[in-house]
């Protein structure tokens, strides 16, 4: 298996650990609505990443033009476990933990001497579980790249990605900018004490030079479609406006954008209620059954009947507040096509006022960690209450992603910080 099809920042968006799984048979509508509120970032969170595909991408093309077969995602991910080894070696900043993959299979990486491509790209280097949302995608949508299909390894430079890389790294020719990062991408060992100059500029910890930022800034405003260029340069511009207050921190600022951009464009923010109303009615759906599932933990032989579940006024509670989301959110105006699996969803929940039956859906839906028998609910043997299925990984070993939330929006804050604010 290649890098790329493990982990890393080329992985496809999903929606994390531990429910990368159980997601109620709404994935499609999931990411669609993320996009739909906040277009063509895909899981784009900080700009480094941006860097390490781009190298990828030309590292990969000039070995074609020699006549070499490189996959340009394990290179772009090779750069991003070195990067990650190296800052997890040399101290990783709190507010910047999200960025760092592999926090604990690197950290058995003790030696580096002779350190290698294949050193990194095998178990030992590379995380279980790839849940930070790839942003691979992004790239041809911010103008960075020609995209022939919508595969990372498709994708080659253009003008726009020449110019990031120019401004990210100092000089117009990669390999002499980064020459032994270059070698080592082409097999060679890695020289410790000759290299730290290079990896600063691959480090997710060192800040970005001020013009690739403002560059930044101006791709999100300029770049793409009209309609997501529009919603992306007015979300950018509240961003800007709310910086001006230090004090608000990533979850202020998410929580403020949609009153910002009302200001100015009501419809655009029409946009993000309707995506914040569907993950709150998402949200509200896995509150019901992490409450069966919590209750059934406490059974013997975790099974109990529909019946004897709702004897418990905390689940009544949750089910009757997973009505009221679904029915505002019913009410609300939003996109003309959204995927056929989000209809359903929300009339099996407004159409039952009982409860019995709604909590039978809400089961036959999850099917992974809750499953229906007749009228009993069954907690799989591999699941307890606040924990993860046996054989993931360790929780801690990356940064997690609640999947119940507009992750993108939080993504555009974090983006919006690094690219406006003086490190």
């Amino acid at each position: 298996m290649s890098p790329s099809e493990s982990w890393g920042i080329i992985e496809h968006e999903n929606l994390g650990h531990p429910r990368s799984r159980r997601d109620l048979g709404l994935a499609a509508v999931v990411r669609f609505a993320n996009d739909y509120a906040v277009p063509g970032l895909a899981g784009l969170s900080f700009l480094r990443s941006i860097v390490w595909s781009l190298i990828g991408i030309e590292f990969a093309a000039v070995q074609r033009a020699a006549g070499n077969q490189v996959n340009p995602s394990a290179m772009a991910e090779g750069l991003e476990a070195l990067a990650c080894w190296n800052s997890i070696r040399n101290g990783v900043d709190d507010d910047k933990a999200y960025r760092i993959r592999g926090a604990r299979k690197l950290q058995r990486i003790k030696n580096a001497k002779e350190l290698r491509l294949t050193d990194l790209a095998r178990g030992q280097g590379y995380v279980s579980q790839p849940i930070r949302m790839g942003m691979g995608a992004c790239l041809p949508r911010l103008g960075l790249v020609e995209a022939r299909s919508t595969r990372f390894n498709s994708f080659e430079l253009n003008d726009r990605g020449r110019h990031f890389l120019l401004l990210a790294l100092g000089r117009a020719d990669t390999s002499k900018a980064i020459p032994k990062l270059w070698s080592w991408l082409g097999g060679a060992s890695w020289k410790e004490k000759h290299g730290e100059k290079e990896l600063k500029l691959i480090s997710p910890m060192q800040p970005l030079p001020v013009e690739l930022r403002q560059y930044f800034s101006g791709l999100m405003a300029s770049v793409g479609a009209e309609e997501d260029r529009a919603m992306r340069s007015a979300l950018w511009q509240a961003c800007r406006e709310l910086l001006k207050d230090a004090t608000l921190d990533e979850d202020a600022m998410a929580a403020a954008i949609s009153t910002q951009v009302a200001e100015s464009d009501p419809a655009k923010a029409e946009r993000l209620d309707w995506a914040q109303d569907f993950f709150a009615t998402y949200a509200a759906a896995f509150a019901v059954l992490d409450r069966v599932q919590a209750q059934l933990s406490d059974t013997n032989g975790g099974r109990a009947g529909v019946t004897n579940l709702l004897e418990s006024q905390t689940l009544q509670d949750r089910l009757n507040s997973l009505r009221s989301m679904a029915r505002q959110f019913k009410a609300r105006r939003g996109p003309q096509s959204p995927p056929s699996e989000l209809a359903p969803f929300i009339m099996e929940i407004c159409s039952h006022d009982d409860d019995a039956a709604l909590l039978r859906d809400l089961v036959r839906r999850d099917d992974i960690v809750l499953r229906l028998e007749d009228s009993t609910v069954s907690l799989h043997p591999d699941h307890k209450a606040d924990s993860s299925p046996a054989g993931d990984g360790a929780p801690d070993d990356e940064p997690d992603e609640p999947p119940m939330r507009l992750y993108r929006l939080h993504n555009l804050c974090r983006l919006a910080r690094e690219a406006m604010q003086d490190a």
